[in-house]
């Protein structure tokens, strides 16, 4: 048995009662709340649960508390079919047949993703009749590997904010906070796993939309190297930087789901310019799971996101007194596991405010992204073969002129009418764009790395707690910023994972982000494992939410017709109006 399925185990009590119950009750034995992958699979190995149990376990919890007594709202909409689904795969498993890690495991995705017979709404109220025709990849990679696709969880609009307000289906609670946003743009994503809705979620990242609502919600989130996860199927924002990524409640559980989602796929924008993830990809992700990785490695700490900068080089975050002092309680764990922390300046984060990025790089962006972007929302509108909208430019005709996001619509429409909407291969300035970036990566980045002997980044997720929905929240953007390393997580496209670091004396979740090299997944996951183990700082919210005992109940949620136009105006692409504001997803 591998090492990630020995540290978890069902309730001692389960085994002993398993001759008293019939088998309808033995799932009631299994504790829900806060249940790993390892739990569950156990508990399929020993036959004290069955797929179709816990899913009905997480429908009843999600009709319980998304909607009535808690009012979470993290799910948009579920899948009819996942009592079906989840059967098939029990009758699979009694006939000897594992699909993979995954076999039996509900997942919620975010409401950007395909999965088919499912609406894809984007957080856009007008889209809530495109149903998915197939699946996402990432979607059919879960399935392949044995997931239950539970639903889709809500988002914010268009992606574009952090507080997770959908058009379509309403706002997401942080069950941490409800005062407070969940974060965003995937905030369903993140309030579903909280909340013990689901065990697993995706979601996707442009500027911390994975990283944001995993710290609000005392989450594991991993945003992954640009391209090593296929985004085919998902709708994109800024498609340079748009990357997919688990989700979950503690760091064994993303690392199994990545043994499922980083594969190659034919239909990759990235393709032709990265490595082939098959073959640069761990055998198996769980194999970093060790718990002294952390022994003998040199953590580097950006001056810039402890406070620290310099300020005539650029940014310096000012850090929260509570997360300071949540931080300098990290650091004397990472030292006692080992590690030898050193606060540096990374010379790329200098660089890009003092000289600047590349000229080859920032001279066609607003161009060449508003081009792809155009593409692959026409393309991501056929594909959902659709009576009432058949393209994007159909908006123009629904949408009233005074829609909050007309002047958006109209720009991506325009450009679609124009002839100017194109795929990556047909726009020769991305391919010398990410050979510049690249080389910045290198040599700014990873050289620098490799001469100190740095083996990661370590620092605050976010060095301020989550802000009150509304305009103190603006205010807190305004002290805080929004999100530290942006710059090289979603521009030069380096891979970040977040773990719980402790809580608020109000009870807010806070977190510790690890920063790697270009594909060094495996590396920061180990270390984020080592660190979790030492820690584990992660609890659930508190909610009055019982253990499921209700008879079977499928509840659709999500289906009613309302939008609204939303109050905050936190847009990522600050250079389609002079007024919008940046707050990137």
């Amino acid at each position: 048995m591998s090492k990630i399925f020995k540290h978890s185990s069902l309730l001692a009590s389960s085994a002993l009662m398993l001759g008293f119950f019939p088998l309808e009750s033995q799932a009631f034995i299994f504790k829900l709340e806060e249940a790993t992958i390892a739990d569950v699979r156990s508990a399929y190995e020993t036959g004290t649960l069955t797929s179709r149990q816990l899913t009905q376990m997480y429908l009843d919890r999600i009709a319980a508390d998304d909607r009535r007594r808690s009012n979470l709202n993290s799910i948009a909409f579920l899948n009819p079919n996942a009592l079906e689904d989840a059967k098939r795969l029990d009758r699979l498993r009694s006939q000897g047949t594992i699909l993979g890690p995954l076999h039996g495991i509900p997942v919620v995705v975010k409401d950007s993703f395909n999965v088919k017979g499912l609406p894809t709404t984007n957080g856009v109220g007008a889209f809530k009749s495109l149903i998915a025709q197939e699946d996402a990849f990432a979607v059919a990679k879960l399935r392949e590997a044995g997931a239950i696709i539970l639903g889709k969880a809500n988002m914010s609009t268009w992606a574009f904010s952090y507080d997770g307000i959908s058009e379509s289906y309403g706002s997401v609670i942080n069950p941490y906070a409800p005062d407070r946003t969940p974060g965003g743009s995937s905030s369903g994503s993140a309030v579903a796993v909280a909340a013990n809705f689901a065990m697993l979620a995706m979601g996707g990242e442009t500027g911390g939309s994975i990283r944001v609502p995993s710290t609000h919600n005392a989450l594991v989130g991993l945003k992954p190297t640009a391209g090593l996860i296929s985004v085919d199927g998902t709708w994109p924002l800024v498609t340079e930087r748009d990357v997919i990524g688990p989700m979950a409640r503690n760091v064994s559980d993303v690392a199994i789901a990545m043994d499922a989602l980083a594969r190659f796929d034919q239909n990759n924008l990235w393709n032709p310019y990265i490595p082939n993830p098959d073959e640069i990809r761990p055998d198996s992700y769980t194999n970093f799971l060790d718990n002294t990785s952390l022994e003998g490695k040199v953590l580097g700490l950006p001056r810039p996101y402890i406070g620290k900068g310099d300020p005539n080089k650029g940014p310096s975050f000012p850090v929260d007194p509570q997360v300071d002092t949540a931080f300098e309680r990290a650091k004397r764990v990472l030292e006692a596991q080992g590690a030898t922390l050193v606060e540096v300046d990374i010379p790329v984060y200098e660089g890009a405010f003092v000289d600047g990025l590349p000229d080859a790089y920032t001279s066609t962006l607003f161009e060449r992204d508003l081009q792809s972007r155009a593409y692959y929302y026409e393309q991501l509108i056929k594909g959902y073969d659709d009576d009432r909208i058949k393209s994007f430019v159909d908006l123009l005709n629904i949408l009233p002129q005074d829609y909050v996001y007309y002047d958006y619509v109209q720009q991506i429409a325009d450009t679609i009418s124009s002839g100017q909407a194109k795929p990556w291969s047909d726009i020769p300035a991305i391919a010398a764009a990410f050979e510049a970036i690249g080389q910045v990566r290198t040599q700014q980045y990873e050289d620098f790395m490799a001469d100190n002997g740095i083996d990661a980044f370590v620092f605050p997720t976010l060095n301020y707690l989550a802000p009150p929905q509304g305009p103190e929240g603006d205010e807190v953007y305004a002290i805080y910023g929004t999100l530290p390393a942006r710059l090289e997580a979603n521009i030069l496209g380096l891979p970040a994972i977040t773990v719980p670091m402790g809580y608020s004396k109000e009870g807010i979740p806070m977190s510790l982000e690890f920063m790697g090299n270009y594909f060094g997944e495996a590396e920061i996951i180990s270390y984020a494992y080592d660190y979790e183990q030492a820690t584990q700082f992660r609890r659930p919210p508190s909610l009055p939410i019982p253990e499921p005992t209700t008879a079977p109940t499928l509840v659709l949620l999500g289906l009613g017709a309302f939008t609204f136009k939303l109050k905050s105006r936190r847009f990522y692409l600050a250079k389609i109006k002079p007024k919008t504001r940046d707050r990137n997803n």
